[in-house]
């Protein structure tokens, strides 16, 4: 049986959780025991289980594959002979999901061999299982029965449980059901399950001559974002870059800026991703930022306030910040802006000819900021010495646009602002 790690099949995740407690000691190559080995009871290890005794007992191959033979046969994984144990262990792979319960407890059996048997058909019974619930799922389309898929009662909370929303479930389920079973395990599994699936997809893509790879399915990116948006969950620096540039791809910009945008449970899934906090990683807040805003999302304004409120990022990061809650924000947020007018880091410049005379134009973070204010003050820019400022549709201004020649003019400016607010009546209270 393959061990398939977040592919269609049983996560491994899983199987290292059940065997958590539990040693299991492969038996030699072959499955059967060296020649001349005496099988050794669980009680006593060092007396061999008679020949009388075995003889006593069904062959595993006379016993029916059928519930009520569960107890028999999982014993039977632990028998003298080897026909004997392989008997037993097709018999119980033919029970399939009725021995889950036994064979789970199995697993803590003191015999070695019977332990390893159990998690081999444990693996086919949990992924039987999987595919039984999954079925089910998708042909209860109105949701009237429960059907215990990891995720999903954190998914319907968060993207609903209408027709799409079921739908595009069902394929993060055929697609990634590691990463699910894995969201369920704990923070530290599931940080681990994005790193893993964030590598196999970018390796996949690498490979020369498999185009279809190159092509990420929306299952899969929905999984990860879905995953890696619970704000316990430690997600590196590389696998929210990795997952950003999925992002991009051109099926998943359709779903998330479709006709039916309104109610796409893949935008609910990117908004909820970029919302969330990525404990002082100001690389990734940024890019989460900046893919919100790409796909016009109010959402944006959640890790634009971050930056701004950490004060210890690059100024470009701080620029497109400022930018976004311009974009985006209110007059509520003026008083988190002026703080920044004192910030004076260069983040344009431009050269400008006139007369033959070249002069440099440069635009400094608190140019940005004061251009912001002004602008959810309902002010005109051209009134407080932005007479270059250029609109701009996705980052409300062109940021060269923004700079002053002289900084008298800017300093002119300031005043100007500073003028304004002290009229303003919550100015005046604060």
């Amino acid at each position: 049986m393959p061990a398939r790690i977040f592919s269609i099949g049983l996560s491994m995740f899983a199987v290292a959780q059940l065997l958590a407690t539990v040693t299991v000691a492969a038996p030699p190559a072959g499955g059967a025991p060296p020649a001349n080995t005496a099988k050794k009871s669980p009680g006593n290890n060092a007396t061999p289980v008679s020949a009388t005794a075995s003889q006593k007992s069904p062959r595993a191959g006379s016993i029916k594959p059928e519930p009520k033979h569960i107890p028999i046969l999982v014993r039977k994984l632990g028998d003298k002979s080897y026909a004997t144990r392989e008997a037993a262990t097709r018999a119980l792979s033919q029970i399939g999901v009725p021995t889950k319960a036994a064979l789970l407890e199995a697993l803590k059996d003191p015999d070695a061999e019977i332990r390893y048997r159990a998690k081999l058909v444990l693996a086919e019974v949990l992924e039987a299982d999987w595919r039984n619930r999954l079925e089910d799922f998708v042909a209860d389309t109105k949701g009237v029965r429960e059907h215990d898929l990891p995720g999903w009662e954190r998914y319907r909370k968060t993207v609903g449980d209408g027709v799409n929303a079921r739908r595009l479930f069902a394929d993060m389920q055929r697609l990634e059901p590691g990463l699910l079973e894995a969201s369920e395990m704990g923070a530290e599994y599931t940080g681990d399950a994005i790193v893993s699936r964030c590598q196999q997809i970018q390796d996949a893509r690498r490979q020369p001559g498999r185009s279809a790879d190159r092509v990420i399915p929306m299952g899969s990116i929905a999984a990860l974002l879905f995953v890696s948006s619970q704000e316990d969950v430690p997600v590196t620096t590389q696998a929210v870059a990795n997952l950003t540039n999925f992002c991009y791809e051109q099926d998943f910009r359709k779903a998330v800026t479709g006709a039916d945008v309104a109610t796409s449970p893949m935008k609910k899934l990117l908004a909820d991703w970029v919302s969330r906090s990525f404990d002082g990683d100001s690389t990734s807040t940024y890019q989460t930022m900046m893919l919100a805003l790409q796909f016009n999302m109010r959402e944006a304004i959640a890790p634009a306030l971050v930056i701004l409120k950490d004060g210890g990022t690059a100024p470009h990061m701080r620029q497109y910040a400022v930018l976004v809650v311009g974009r985006f924000g209110g007059p509520e947020h003026i008083a988190l802006l002026e703080p920044l007018l004192e910030d004076s880091a260069v983040c344009a410049q431009q050269q400008m000819t006139a007369n033959k005379v070249v002069t440099i134009v440069e635009t400094q973070i608190r140019d940005v900021v004061l251009a912001v204010m002004v602008h959810l003050s309902n002010q005109k820019l051209p009134d407080f010495g932005f007479a270059r400022a250029q609109a701009n549709a996705m980052v409300l201004y062109n940021t060269a646009s923004l700079g002053f020649a002289k900084s008298e003019d800017r300093e002119a400016a300031l005043r100007k602002w500073q003028a304004f607010r002290a009229q303003q009546p919550q100015a005046r209270k604060s």
